[in-house]
C-alpha cells in the first residue's frame, strides 16, 4: 500500500507563511538605493502597477517624473532622461509610460501615489492617438492595469470621493474589472453609498482588505528583482552638454538625417521593415477617423482632477501627429487642426502648464516613425521642461 506524506503539503503552508508574515519594513531594507535608481528606466511594468518603487523615487526632492506612453521606450541622445543626465539639469527624473497606457492607467497611479504628489512637478505626455472615437480600449487596458491599485482606490479615504466614483464607475465598464468578483462588488457596494448588496459588500470589503495587503506584500517582493537590468539609453552626451537650444536642434537633424531614407520622416530601419512592404494598402487608411469625440477626453480630465485633488503641479505636452504621414495617410489638415484646437483649449481650460507642439507637425526629424515623437521632438521637450522646471516655482 503506498504511503501518504503530507510533508510537501506543510512545507507549501509553511512557505506561503513566511511570505505573508515576512515583516515589510525588512523587505524594505533589502532594496537599494541603486536598484530604485536603475528602475528609472528600466521600463518594468511592475515599477508602473506597483506602489514602492514609485514612492522611493518621489521622495527625492529634485524629482520630475514623465507620464507618457510608448515614445518612453524610445531612447536617443535626446531623450528627456538622457538629457537631463548629460546636461546636469537641477530636476532628476523617471519614465511611466509603454505601450497602451492612456489617462485612465496614469489616474490609477496617481491616486495611489497621492501623498507624494504634493507640490511635485509632473511632466504629462498627451498623444493624439488615444483619442479614437471608442477610446481606450480592453486590449491595451488589460496589460497595463494594476489590481494593487484598483483595490486600493476601494479603500482610499483621502481621494476627493466624487472623482473616486467617476473613477470607479469608468473602471467598471472593463471586464478586466467586471471579471473580479470581490472588486466589482466592492465598487458598486461604494458607488451606491453601501446601500447595495449591504451584507455581501461587507463582506466584499472584508475579502478584498486581504486581498489588498497581500497584493501590497507581492509589490515588495517584486521589487527586490526589479532595478538589476540596465538598458541601453542610447546617450551621447557630445550632442546636448554645454550646447544652446539651436546647436542641439541642429544636431538633432544631422543624428536623424542619415537615419531617415523617405519623405515621411520616418526611421529607415522603421520604415523599410513595418512600412514599405504594405505601404499601398496603407494609403487612406486613416481617412474615416477624427480625434475630437472620444471618452478619451473624460479620462484625461479625470488625470487633471486628481492631479488637483494631490496637490501636484503638472505640465501637459501636447504631441503633434506626423503631418507627412497623415497626409498619406488621408487624415487631413482640417481634422487635425481640429483635434489640436479642441485639445489646446481642453488644456488651458484646465489652468494648468502645457504645451502645444502642433506647429511642428511637418517638421522634418521631429518623428521616429509614424506617430512617436524623437530626436527634434525631444529637444524641444527638453527646452519645455527645463523652462517649466526653473519659472513654475
Amino acid at each position: 500500500m503506498k504511503k501518504v506524506t503530507f510533508v510537501p503539503l506543510f512545507v507549501a503552508v509553511a512557505l506561503f507563511l513566511v511570505f505573508l508574515f515576512f515583516p515589510n519594513k525588512w523587505l524594505e531594507k533589502m532594496i537599494s538605493d541603486e536598484q530604485v535608481d536603475a528602475a528609472k528606466t528600466e521600463m518594468n511594468p511592475l515599477v508602473y502597477q506597483g506602489k514602492y518603487m514609485q514612492s522611493r523615487m518621489l521622495q527625492q526632492d529634485n524629482m520630475m517624473p514623465i507620464l507618457g506612453s510608448s515614445e518612453l521606450v524610445r531612447f536617443d541622445p535626446f531623450h528627456p532622461y538622457n538629457y537631463a543626465k548629460a546636461t546636469d539639469a537641477p530636476y532628476d527624473t523617471y519614465l511611466v509610460g509603454r505601450g497602451g497606457m492612456q489617462s485612465l492607467v496614469h489616474f490609477l497611479n496617481i491616486v495611489e501615489q497621492k501623498k507624494n504628489l504634493k507640490d511635485k512637478k509632473v511632466v504629462f505626455i498627451v498623444s493624439p492617438q488615444w483619442f479614437v472615437k471608442e477610446g481606450l480600449d480592453e486590449f491595451h487596458f488589460s496589460p497595463n492595469y494594476s489590481m494593487l491599485q484598483s483595490y486600493d482606490l476601494a479603500f482610499n479615504k483621502e481621494i476627493d470621493s466624487e472623482i473616486k466614483k467617476r473613477g470607479m464607475k469608468r473602471l467598471l465598464t472593463f471586464d478586466t474589472v467586471k471579471r473580479d468578483t470581490v472588486l466589482r462588488t466592492m465598487y458598486e457596494y461604494e458607488l451606491s453609498n453601501h446601500k447595495k448588496y449591504p451584507i455581501v459588500g461587507k463582506m466584499a470589503m472584508a475579502v478584498g482588505s486581504m486581498t489588498r495587503s497581500i497584493q501590497h506584500k507581492k509589490d515588495l517582493y517584486y521589487s527586490l528583482f526589479i532595478g538589476h537590468d540596465p538598458r541601453n539609453l542610447k546617450a551621447d552626451d557630445t550632442l546636448v552638454k554645454g550646447r544652446t537650444f539651436e546647436q542641439q536642434l541642429a544636431n538633432a537633424e544631422a543624428f536623424g538625417k542619415p537615419r531617415v531614407n523617405n519623405e515621411y520622416s520616418i526611421k529607415t530601419s522603421y520604415y523599410d521593415k513595418k512600412v514599405k512592404p504594405k505601404l499601398q494598402e496603407l494609403k487612406g487608411y486613416k481617412k474615416d477617423e477624427e480625434y475630437t469625440n472620444s471618452p478619451e477626453y473624460a479620462d484625461l480630465k479625470l488625470v487633471m482632477d486628481a492631479f488637483k485633488d494631490a496637490g501636484a503641479k503638472p505640465m501637459f505636452v501636447s504631441i503633434p501627429m506626423n503631418g507627412k504621414w497623415y497626409d498619406y495617410a488621408e487624415f487631413d489638415k482640417e481634422r487635425r487642426d481640429d483635434y489640436y484646437a479642441k485639445m489646446n483649449k481642453f488644456l488651458r481650460e484646465s489652468g494648468y502648464a502645457y504645451v502645444d507642439m502642433s506647429q511642428h507637425e511637418n517638421e522634418n526629424y521631429m518623428f521616429t516613425d509614424t506617430l512617436h515623437i524623437g530626436w527634434k521632438g525631444w529637444v524641444y521637450m527638453d527646452h519645455a521642461m527645463d523652462d517649466f522646471w526653473n519659472h513654475n516655482r
